[in-house]
C-alpha cells in the first residue's frame, strides 16, 4: 500500500480495514443485518433508481402512445379508400407495447417501491457503519475544506474492501450512497 498524501500512512490504511471490519461486526450484531453485503447494496441502490422508473421513461412511453393513437385515429378517418391493414396492424401493436411498456414501468415501480421497508433497514445499519467508520464531518473535500461529496460510490467501497484492494482512496471520504 502506497501512503496517501496528506498523512494516512500503511499502518493507519491496515487500521482502516480493520475499524471497518470490526464496525461492520457490531452493526451486524444490533441490526441483523451485514452493512458489508454487496449484494445487498446492488440491490437497495437499484430499487432506488427502479422507483423512479414511471416518471423518468413511463411517462414518455405513456405519451407516444397517445400521440400514436391520435395519429392512427386520424389516419383511419382521413383515409377515403379501404385502409391499408398491415399498417393499421402495426401502428396497433406499436401502440399496445407503448402502453404496455408505459405500465410495467409503474408495475416495476409498484413492486421497488414495497420492498423500501427492507431497503431503508439496509440503510439504516449502513448510515450507523459510515458515522463510526468515517470521522465528522462525514463529507470533507479532497483538500479538507467544509462541505463537498465525496467521488465514490457505497459499491466502489464494498468492492474493494470484498476483494481486498487498497482502501487509500476511501479512508478520508464517505462513499455516497443516492445521487439526489
Amino acid at each position: 500500500m502506497s501512503v496517501i498524501a496528506g498523512s494516512l500512512g500503511v499502518m493507519e490504511l491496515a487500521d482502516f480495514r480493520i475499524r471497518v471490519l470490526e464496525t461492520a461486526t457490531r452493526v451486524e450484531a444490533r441490526t441483523g443485518i451485514d452493512p458489508l453485503d454487496t449484494t445487498l447494496s446492488m440491490a437497495v441502490t437499484t430499487d432506488a433508481r427502479l422507483e423512479k422508473l414511471p416518471g423518468s421513461i413511463g411517462i414518455g412511453l405513456g405519451a407516444m402512445a397517445i400521440a400514436a393513437t391520435v395519429s392512427t385515429s386520424g389516419l383511419i378517418a382521413s383515409v377515403r379508400s379501404a385502409p391499408n391493414y398491415a399498417v393499421l396492424g402495426l401502428l396497433v401493436v406499436l401502440i399496445v407495447a407503448l402502453a404496455g411498456g408505459s405500465v410495467s414501468c409503474a408495475l416495476i415501480a409498484r413492486a421497488a417501491v414495497s420492498r423500501r421497508a427492507a431497503n431503508n433497514r439496509y440503510d439504516d445499519a449502513w448510515a450507523q457503519l459510515a458515522v463510526e467508520v468515517w470521522p465528522a464531518p462525514r463529507y470533507r473535500s479532497w483538500a479538507d475544506g467544509p462541505g463537498a461529496a465525496s467521488g465514490y460510490s457505497r459499491t466502489e467501497f464494498l468492492l474493494a474492501l470484498g476483494r481486498g484492494e487498497s482502501l487509500e482512496n476511501f479512508a478520508r471520504h464517505c462513499p455516497f450512497v443516492r445521487m439526489p
